[in-house]
């Protein structure tokens, strides 16, 4: 089975690493966070300075690491599927290089990195790489992928969603979903 997992608060913790981040950036500045987050041109400039640092230091949420890498080691290919994009990226590094390390330092198995998919594109691109399941945070993600035919799995372990059918919370459900669709 091809396996496509989206980065950002599904394998990782990034959400609060931003809020921290941003609280730092909007005491310097004197600005709101959410006038930050609002403005196109803050918000390039926020993530210009953090985003290596974001990415770098998200913390990895439990047990992903070990059920990845039991479903890799089971002959499924893992695609690392993820919107971090250069354009929020420093000069010194891209998104992919940061995403490798850290999945490389996190001992996460893989097959493939795909940056910047953003959520316009996360469907087709999970369609070209003929991915048959798709493990993703975004409500949003989820019905444009399920609407061309694809699985996907909601996830979210901060339980904002009302959706119940095909939302898991933890990466041990996950792990037993697939080995009951296999």
């Amino acid at each position: 089975m091809r396996i496509g997992i989206d980065m950002d608060d599904t394998i990782c913790r990034t959400t609060e690493i931003v809020h921290d981040r941003l609280a730092k950036y909007s005491e310097e500045l004197n600005i709101n966070p959410l006038d930050i987050m609002n403005d196109e041109e803050l918000k390039k400039n926020f993530f210009a300075i953090y985003a290596e640092d974001i990415y770098s230091n998200a913390e990895i949420k439990r047990n992903v690491k070990d059920v990845l890498n039991r479903l890799k080691h089971k002959g499924n290919e893992i695609y690392i599927i993820t919107s971090r994009d250069d354009d929020f990226a420093s000069s010194k590094t891209t998104a992919y290089e940061v995403t490798k390390k850290w999945l490389d330092n996190n001992g996460i198995e893989y097959d493939k990195i795909i940056t910047s998919v953003y959520r316009e594109t996360r469907a087709e691109i999970v369609k070209e790489n003929k991915i048959d399941l798709m493990i993703d945070n975004d409500p949003y993600n989820f019905k444009m992928i399920t609407g061309l035919g694809t699985n996907c799995i909601l996830f979210d372990d901060r339980e904002k969603y009302m959706l119940k059918e095909n939302y898991y919370n933890n990466w041990l459900e996950v792990e037993k979903y697939i080995e009951r669709n296999r």
